[in-house]
């Protein structure tokens, strides 16, 4: 067992997307758990080359779980690269980490962590927590088809620490706790009130997030139409549109056609995005990073899944969601563009995602 007194400066490495800093917290929330008094940093990521990146800084809370952030350089060129790792190798040397807690993705390669293991120890880190479970857990990219399920990313990550004994304590009482403030829940109410009526606590809010980043996880626009009308009609649900100011066009396209609803794409950040799902009784959308953030704050979610990775992986946290992915010849592509014209996609029918949607409405499981 790990002697707590043992770590008292500790470096997570956790570098992705929204989604992947969203199903990382319950890891994160272990790990402060367990040295309450111990100086915790996070080394996440950057992408110089993609402008609506979501940093780690802005979704998790800025007190309470790090005390400092550690900026990893992607999307450089290959000079502003090798300038950008000697400035960190030499920012993380000067904070004299007793340990590395390594929780990243399972699609890492051999050859990624053998090099991270040895920037590690030329920073001075000799202890490194996380890396051997991952190890035995890669991603086979030509694995025998169909795809075996897989445990979540979630589950994967807290693995990662107790197979190490790690001192995790109960995993039942681990959360996606994102420490929302009164004045981000204050913000995302008067945002609800100006754009959902002043009654809007009596409405059946329903967060729809009909976009994605990758094209070939979007399921038909025309689908999320025709499931859209059918629970406003049944069930009068209040749509709102959930995303990126590069979906508002498509969300603006389904509010005119359902003739009610609000569009919050681009108009909050994804912590006031957060406080505004936490009043939705339903988030109805594409496996994107915004359903780990409905999931996050105990929002039930409908979760349409492309084929694209290993199913179960990316399941969002908590065990009120209904989620969709049919087996098809070419899963498993991990492709961010499809080319067999969305097949996995086109499985999933609207009556499926409707009735899951009716459900969820019905049991009101918040």
């Amino acid at each position: 067992m790990i002697n707590i007194l043992d770590f008292k400066r500790i470096l997570i490495f956790r570098i992705g997307h929204l989604g992947d800093t969203l199903v990382s917290l319950p890891a994160f929330w272990a790990v402060k758990r367990a040295f309450p008094n111990a100086e915790i940093s996070l080394l996440t990521n950057t992408d110089a080359n993609n402008p609506n990146y979501i940093a780690a800084q802005n979704v998790l809370p800025k007190e309470g779980l790090f005390d400092k952030w550690l900026k990893y350089p992607t999307g450089l060129d290959k000079y502003k690269t090798i300038r950008a790792f000697k400035k960190l190798l030499s920012e993380i040397r000067s904070n004299n980490f007793d340990v590395v807690i390594y929780l990243m993705t399972r699609n890492r390669t051999l050859k990624q962590i053998r090099r991270d293991k040895l920037f590690f120890r030329l920073a001075g880190i000799n202890k490194i927590i996380g890396l051997e479970n991952l190890k035995i857990n890669l991603i086979d990219l030509n694995q025998q088809k169909p795809l075996p399920e897989l445990n979540s990313e979630i589950n994967f990550l807290l693995n990662c620490l107790s197979a190490e004994h790690f001192p995790i304590g109960d995993i039942e009482t681990l959360k996606p706790e994102m420490l929302l403030t009164e004045d981000e829940k204050q913000f995302a109410q008067n945002w609800l009130r100006e754009n959902c009526g002043k009654n809007f606590e009596q409405k059946k809010l329903v967060g729809i997030a009909p976009a994605s980043k990758w094209e070939s996880k979007v399921w038909s626009e025309k689908r999320f139409l025709e499931v859209g009308q059918r629970l406003i009609k049944e069930k009068e649900i209040f749509p709102i549109i959930f995303g990126g100011k590069e979906d508002r066009e498509k969300g603006n396209r389904l509010l005119e056609k359902w003739k009610i609803g609000a569009n919050a794409a681009g108009s909050l950040n994804i912590r006031q995005a957060a406080a505004a799902l936490a009043n939705c009784q339903l988030y109805l959308g594409n496996d994107t990073g915004t359903m780990h953030l409905a999931a996050s704050v105990g929002t039930p979610c409908v979760g349409i899944f492309a084929a694209i990775d290993y199913q179960g992986r990316w399941k969002p946290f908590g065990n009120q969601h209904q989620t969709f992915r049919k087996i098809v010849e070419c899963e498993g592509c991990f492709s961010p563009k499809c080319f067999n014209n969305r097949k996995c996609l086109d499985l999933i029918s609207t009556e499926e995602v409707y009735q899951a949607s009716l459900k969820l409405l019905t049991n009101d499981g918040k």
